[in-house]
């Protein structure tokens, strides 16, 4: 069976395509994005510019112009249209009208909540140029929402209700994205909830025990709420809580204290780092530039303890990543994500300063405990969530084999 994929946020459906090649299918996966998180080649060592030749690079200066008449628009569809059935993330579904074939929607967040809701046309004029700012406000200035309604919102939203199945978060866990698929009349039969880690790319790693523990935030820095924003309850990641948490820590004389690796990526950068001279941690903070995935799951390898969000997001790729290097993660894990799981995940929660506090303290006393935790990590993910078994699970849905037949 030949395979098709559009789009690539945060190398979410690369996995999985990398996964149905295991089972033996024939891929073909068109790159559309310049961002490095969406780029197959930042998480894997063994992809290169340029591609092998089931990778498509159809990436453009303006992501929009694929939804504009033109010769790139015919050509990325007459290759998925060469296709069985296709995965269609980012902006992908609002090519649906004109495929031939049947095709799954990847809802990874913003390209149901901002991309599909007919309220947040007018941000999606703020993303179209993220590095020109110029062009932005030439955009705001001189493109009308309603040519964004017609181009993107209203050919996204029908995409989605025309899809055989809609990868989405469980329901209850994102109520405006269960608002918006309601209005779109998709019924919970034709949704699928897909966490999964990359099992064949991250190794268990021993603990490396540093002197003073080492934590690595994963979450991005957004955390102040904001208001008439294109950020969506899944942005905000409780960064706050976890510089409250560790100055907590350092009010107790805990000693050596944590050193917190943080990533300059997320709406509030600048803020982080005033909270944190304000709370007087600035010391125990080391400041990273921005990274590729590749280079997250090595800073995986080299702490102790890895955080990720604390607020009312989700546990998504990158906590079940750190799952997978052997790390304690701490998190609010929502038990709701779980519930489907025959047995609670390992994970250290917490949603509070003092349970921040608590955690830190339990696991930075503790190297054995730090071990135990990211033993039991590991193996969790390893029996629920490997990307070969989202493929698997995904194609038996869809009614089809999951493996290749010859």
């Amino acid at each position: 069976m030949k395979i098709g994929f559009y789009g690539n946020p945060n190398n979410y459906a690369f996995m999985l395509a990398r996964a149905m090649r295991r089972l033996g299918h024939e891929v073909r996966f068109i790159v559309v994005s310049r961002e490095m998180l969406n780029r197959p080649e930042f998480r894997y060592a063994d992809i290169a510019t340029p591609y092998p030749a089931w990778i498509l690079d159809r990436a453009h200066l303006n992501r929009w112009i694929l939804l504009l008449p033109g010769p790139a628009r015919h050509e990325v569809l007459a290759q998925l249209n060469a296709c069985d059935i296709c995965f269609l993330a980012e902006e992908g579904p609002a090519l649906a009208a004109n495929l031939r074939v049947p095709y799954v929607a990847l809802l990874t967040g913003s390209n149901l909540e901002i991309f599909a809701d007919p309220e947040k046309a007018g941000s999606l004029k703020i993303q179209a140029f993220p590095r020109r700012p110029w062009l932005n406000r030439w955009c705001q200035a001189l493109l009308p929402t309603s040519f964004l309604q017609a181009r993107l919102t209203q050919p996204q939203r029908a995409g989605i209700c025309g899809a055989r199945l809609v990868t989405h978060y469980a329901r209850g866990l994102v109520p405006n994205g269960d608002r918006l698929l309601d209005e779109m009349e998709v019924p919970d039969h034709r949704r699928i909830f897909l966490l999964m880690t990359d099992l064949n790319l991250i190794a268990l790693s021993p603990p490396p025990a540093n002197r003073p523990v080492r934590v690595f935030c994963v979450a991005r820095l957004t955390w102040k709420r904001e208001i008439d924003t294109d950020l969506v309850e899944l942005d905000y990641k409780g960064t706050d809580v976890l510089l409250h948490g560790l100055a907590m820590l350092k009010q107790r004389s805990f000693t050596p204290l944590p050193e917190l690796h943080l990533v300059r990526k997320g709406r509030h950068v600048n803020e982080t780092a005033a909270l944190a001279s304000e709370l007087g941690i600035d010391r125990q903070i080391t400041w990273r530039e921005q990274l590729s995935q590749s280079e997250v799951l090595a800073e995986y390898a080299r702490a102790d303890i890895v955080v990720d969000q604390l607020a009312n997001s989700v546990i998504a790729m990158g906590g079940l990543d750190a799952m997978a290097s052997g790390r304690p993660l701490i998190a609010n894990a929502r038990p709701e994500i779980f519930s489907d799981v025959d047995e609670p995940p390992p994970i250290c929660q917490a949603r509070t300063p003092g349970e921040v506090c608590s955690q830190l303290e339990r696991l930075a006393h503790d190297p054995a405990e730090r071990e135990r935790v990211g033993l039991a990590s590991r193996r969790y993910v390893e029996k629920h969530f490997s990307s070969d078994a989202a493929a698997r699970q995904v194609l038996t849905r869809l009614g089809l084999s999951p493996t290749a037949t010859p």
